[in-house]
């Protein structure tokens, strides 16, 4: 029976300055743990992730519809003043500001880590951003095949793969966006234990060399990194590897231990290559996975899959997207959550979970993304600002209603 938790984050106020992905994304971890994130947009375009073709299960975007069930939206112009104090006013009580501009536009806009720190001491002030704050590259622009690119991430992809583009923006979603949460986490423990905020400083591109951390501490050390291939994780090792199996489809072989290795030979005939797998040099690797590619091709993936439940040797499928969330979804993991749909004909929309651990699974009731300034009303009358002082506000455009 699975138990539910309280919600960790309940009651965590997060002012959500960030647009595209990996900010909007941190966010939206933060809303799977219970926190109230306010998605603060300027009145003109906004998130540029809303001008994404629509899917038609929700009417937005697909990285919008993925990254912002769940919040509110206000919509205000910070480079006005009035706007500036609107701001102000929302970070007297706010935990949590997370902000992806480029380093010194906050500052600029006169609303810098130290301006707000004075009004509120406990605001752990987040600063997601390509390549850190006070780097020499600070100020350039970049995305997420360039933060790769400067972790040395790409470096060590195949030849066959050097055309091609990385399937997953690990500077994006890892250099950035589990990177901020894991840092805000911290700074809110920190803070329960010191009673003041702090600032954090995440650079998606050095975020994200925590990524190949065995590769990254043979060449801090100056050792010899093998080229990609001949490693024991990416291809070196013909027990651990991706092959082709009878119906065209793949299978993944992990059997690094020698005990699932050796169970694996002696279940497959290969009693040859049982007492070791074949790494001392490449002409013997390169003999063994021609081998056991010849024998993969014997057998469909379904009836690999099936045998290699059956012998318990690390042998596993290549499951489409859709495929691997249907498999988790019937083995009861908690991989989903949804909201009501506003489209004509649908009940709700799937969402996948920003986190999977349990903490994240108590009782979420999720409400569906924003449109921009949807909530600025009702936030700022929580705030204290009265019918005049709001419809002023709208009058002069210094904030946007939906």
């Amino acid at each position: 029976m699975h138990m539910t938790h309280p919600l960790a984050l309940k009651g965590v106020k997060v002012l959500d300055l960030t647009r595209l992905l990996p900010g909007p994304h941190a966010t939206f971890v933060l809303v799977g743990y219970g926190a109230d994130v306010l998605k603060i947009e300027d009145t003109e375009a906004g998130d540029y992730a809303r001008q994404s073709a629509p899917l038609q299960c929700s009417g937005f975007g697909a990285a919008f519809t993925a990254t912002n069930a769940g919040k509110r939206s206000l919509s205000v112009n910070l480079k006005l003043p009035q706007g500036r104090a609107v701001l102000e006013r929302l970070v007297k009580d706010a935990d949590v500001l997370v902000e992806s501009f480029r380093p010194g536009v906050m500052h600029r806009l006169g609303l810098g880590h130290e301006h707000l720190r004075a009004i509120n001491p406990r605001l752990i002030y987040c600063a997601i951003s390509g390549y850190g704050q006070h780097t020499a590259d600070a100020a350039l622009a970049g995305h997420d095949l360039n933060y790769q690119g400067v972790a040395g991430l790409l470096s060590q992809r195949s030849v066959e793969q050097a055309s091609g583009l990385p399937p997953v923006l690990m500077g994006d979603l890892v250099g950035g966006s589990f990177s901020a949460v894991i840092a805000i986490m911290a700074a809110l423990l920190e803070r329960h234990q010191t009673g003041q905020g702090r600032f954090i400083d995440i650079s998606m591109a050095h975020g994200a060399m925590a990524l190949m951390p065995h590769v990254s501490v043979a060449a801090a050390n100056g050792e010899r990194i093998k080229p990609f291939g001949q490693t024991y994780l990416t291809g070196g090792n013909p027990a651990y590897g991706v092959y082709t199996c009878g119906d065209g489809k793949q299978i993944t072989l992990g059997a690094l231990e020698l005990k699932f290795w050796k169970t694996f030979c002696t279940n497959t005939g290969l009693n040859d290559l049982s007492d070791a797998a074949p790494t001392r040099d490449t002409a013997s690797a390169n003999l063994a996975r021609a081998r056991l590619q010849a024998l993969f091709l014997t057998q469909p993936s379904d009836e690999w899959v099936r045998l290699g439940r059956e012998w318990d040797v690390c042998l596993g499928p290549v499951l489409e997207v859709s495929e691997a969330l249907a498999v988790a979804s019937q083995q009861g993991l908690p991989v989903f959550a949804s909201y009501p749909s506003q489209q004509n004909g649908l009940q709700a929309v799937k969402v996948v979970k920003g986190m999977s651990a349990d903490l994240a699974q108590a009782d979420l009731a999720l409400t569906a993304p924003p449109v921009q300034g949807q909530n600025t009303q009702q936030v700022l009358c929580e705030h204290g600002f009265d019918d005049a002082a709001l419809a002023t506000l709208i009058a002069d455009k210094v904030v946007r209603t939906s």
